[in-house]
């Protein structure tokens, strides 16, 4: 029998807010979680998900060839990466006539947290570890350059890691509440001693407005997938257990969380384009994503 301790009555073992890096101004509003954990039988460990955060702009005349070469990864790795497209900063402003704005306050602090100002675009961070080759060593966000060729090197190395947890989303859209109701499950595979933490944000994919190009001019019906829209969590993620110096194999946290989608004005999302993520990270000095899910919000 699995021993189940509930977090609302253990506050030590409760997630805790992560205050890391977390830019002032930002506001996360109509959230609420419960959380439960326990040890059970250690799950079969999945393979590991990539998640690739790019720094893209409908102004950015380069940014759809950066764009392709990350559809490619994806698509020659189906259920192996997770592409997010963040628009914030200089080149991510709309086109004159355009009918989308796909900049927001949460997109701002998600680039901020890297504490890198503003990387040229586009460019795309490789699960939140720094290269150590090429032009932009040493930054989390790795510049596309002529060819990728940068990109093109750092993806096999992440795709070739394990992850010690599992993670598995549910996620659904209540009607009777207007609010997007999710479940998490994180369960450890084998030991992690150090901090770890949860993020969970809001895409939507499917959006056509306008795009500079910088072969074709504007292009009037471009496709906009994997559009950042909102931070579920805090942008630095919730820590994991933290009162526990070790989590070991077979301990799980779950958690349910809410909170109230966009779905007014002409930046409301489609509800049925969006997805949710849920990422397990690495805390302190080193921000490496251990693995990440992603499912339809409903």
């Amino acid at each position: 029998m699995k021993k189940i301790i509930s977090l609302s009555a253990v506050v030590s073992l409760a997630f805790v807010a992560c205050q890391e890096q977390i830019p002032n101004g930002l506001i996360l509003t109509s959230t609420a979680s419960k959380d439960t954990t326990y040890v059970a039988a250690a799950e079969t460990p999945q393979a590991k998900v990539v998640v690739i955060e790019e720094l893209t702009g409908a102004t950015c005349s380069n940014c759809p060839k950066g764009t392709e070469i990350l559809k490619g990864f994806v698509e020659s790795n189906p259920g192996r990466i997770v592409l997010t497209g963040i628009h914030s900063g200089f080149l991510s402003e709309p086109p004159a006539g355009a009918h989308y704005d796909f900049r927001n306050a949460d997109a701002d602090a998600l680039k901020f947290f890297f504490n890198e100002g503003e990387p040229s675009k586009p460019s795309a961070c490789f699960d939140r570890v720094q290269a150590t080759s090429g032009n932009s060593a040493g930054k989390y966000f790795i510049s596309k350059g002529q060819t990728g060729a940068d990109w093109i090197a750092m993806l096999p190395t992440r795709l070739s890691k394990t992850t010690p947890v599992n993670i598995h989303l549910q996620s659904e859209y209540n009607t009777s509440t207007s609010k997007v109701d999710v479940k998490v499950k994180v369960a450890f595979t084998s030991a992690v001693n150090e901090k770890v933490a949860l993020s969970m944000y809001v895409l939507e994919s499917g959006r056509k407005d306008k795009q500079y190009d910088i072969d074709l001019g504007v292009i009037e019906n471009y496709k906009f997938n994997h559009i950042f829209r909102k931070m579920i969590t805090g942008v630095g993620g919730e820590l994991i257990l933290d009162s526990l110096t070790t989590k070991e194999a077979g301990r799980v946290l779950e958690k349910s969380i809410s909170f109230e989608p966009n779905t007014t004005g002409v930046n409301g999302w489609d509800l049925d384009s969006c997805t949710v993520v849920g990422i397990v990270h690495k805390m302190g000095s080193s921000k490496e994503v251990l693995h990440a899910q992603e499912v339809k919000l409903r």
